[in-house]
Formats: structure tokens, C-alpha cells, sequence
């Protein structure tokens, strides 16, 4: 009975014995783990080695296990040009994003607007008429007011004919007259600008609502031809 006691005990003793140099063996190993470094020395050639130095550690390496496969690769430090161009790429598409951002934001208020590009034109063709009307507006107070002129100096002329001294009030009424005309002219340039400047506004949403919404204006063109043959807004004369 004591005999197989003892035995068990030896078998358990040996067991435990077995397992521990197993855990100490594993611990030997990972602590004897060799990591080794490969890099480009001066003369261009690889090197492996359990150390890296310094001066090559801004060219990049490798990083391996006891068994040469690679675990990490390191990139080299990058040049004083290679930043500056990498950060000129980094604006670059942050503005490219701002930009599309800003586009995406433009584009949603025209669809809200307009469902098609000829609901566009057709806005247009109002705005324009409307300034068109303005200008005719004026330019017959111009051409009235040129008449007064006219009958002002035909006044001072007969005063004149006559030996009389021509009235300050003619004389007030003619410059008076003469300001009014270049007040208009100087209105009917702005009108002018606003005009063009409609034009060109509208020239931009038309098209860009024929992009997004992939349908393009029928009467667009038509209206752009007829503007060609329109003389109303020839100031010339005045």
C-alpha cells in the first residue's frame, strides 16, 4: 500500500516537474527572441543586423523576426520638398472639398428654384424686359427734355434778336435741363451693366441646371438670337 503511494506521489511529482521546465522553456524562448533590423547602407547594400544606426534610420528599414520575415516596414523621413508637397496636396484637396461643398449647396437652392432649365429663361426674359422697359423710359425724358432745350434757346435767341438780355431764368432752365439729361444717360448705363450682368448671371444657372438635372432648355438659344438683332440698348445717340 505504501509502495503505491509513494509511486503516485513520484508520478505527480514528475508531472509537475515536466510542466514547469515546458513554462520555463517557453519563457527561455520568447526572451531569447531576436529582432532584427534591415537597411541601405551608404554603399547601397542591405544589411541585417540585431542593431540599426542612427545615421540610417531617416532612410527607412525593415523590421524582422529571428526567421527573417518581415513584422514592419518603416518609411523614410521625408524631405523638406516632400512635406512642401505634401502639404500643397493636402490644401489643394481641402479647397477642392470647400469648393464642392460650396457647389453641392449652389445647386441645391437652383433645383428648389427652377424644376427645368426653361423655367430659368423664362425668369430671365422678365428681368430683362423690365430693364429694357426702364431704359425706354428714360430715354423718352431724355428726348422731352431735349425739346425743352430746344425751346429754351429758341427763347433766348428771340430775346437776343431783339436786343434784350437773355433772362437768368432761361439760362437756369437750360443747365437745369442739360443735368437732367446727363443724370439719365448715366442711369441708362448702369441699366446697361445690370442688363449684362443678369445676362451673364442667368447664363451660368441655365447651364448648370441643364448638367444636373440633365435636361436642356428649349428656348434658350431662341432667346439668345434675338437678343443679337436688339438695338434697344444702343445709348449712342444720347
Amino acid at each position: 500500500m505504501i509502495n503505491f503511494r509513494q509511486k503516485v506521489r513520484h508520478y505527480k511529482q514528475g508531472i509537475l516537474l515536466v510542466s514547469l521546465c515546458m513554462i520555463l522553456g517557453f519563457f527561455s524562448s520568447q526572451s531569447s527572441a531576436v529582432q532584427l533590423y534591415r537597411y541601405t547602407n551608404d554603399q547601397g547594400n542591405l544589411v541585417m543586423g540585431q542593431a540599426i544606426p542612427p545615421r540610417y534610420v531617416s532612410r527607412g528599414y525593415d523590421i524582422l523576426n529571428e526567421q527573417g520575415r518581415l513584422i514592419q516596414r518603416i518609411a523614410p523621413s521625408l524631405t523638406p520638398e516632400q512635406i512642401a508637397q505634401r502639404n500643397a496636396k493636402l490644401e489643394q484637396e481641402k479647397q477642392a472639398k470647400t469648393a464642392q461643398a460650396a457647389q453641392d449647396e449652389i445647386d441645391a437652392k437652383l433645383k428648389q428654384l427652377y424644376s427645368h432649365p426653361d423655367d430659368a429663361v423664362r425668369i430671365l426674359e422678365r428681368r430683362l424686359l423690365d430693364i429694357k422697359s426702364v431704359i425706354q423710359v428714360k430715354r423718352a425724358r431724355i428726348e422731352n427734355t431735349e425739346k425743352q432745350i430746344l425751346e429754351q434757346e429758341e427763347l433766348a435767341a428771340n430775346k437776343q434778336r431783339k436786343g434784350f438780355k437773355i433772362p437768368d431764368s432761361i439760362i437756369n432752365k437750360i443747365t437745369t435741363f442739360k443735368k437732367d439729361i446727363t443724370n439719365a444717360q448715366a442711369d441708362i448705363s448702369e441699366l446697361k451693366q445690370d442688363y449684362q450682368a443678369v445676362l451673364s448671371e442667368f447664363d451660368t444657372k441655365i447651364k448648370r441646371l441643364e448638367k444636373i438635372n440633365n435636361k436642356k432648355s428649349s428656348k434658350y438659344a431662341e432667346l439668345l438670337n434675338s437678343l443679337k438683332d436688339d438695338s434697344s440698348l444702343n445709348i449712342s445717340k444720347h
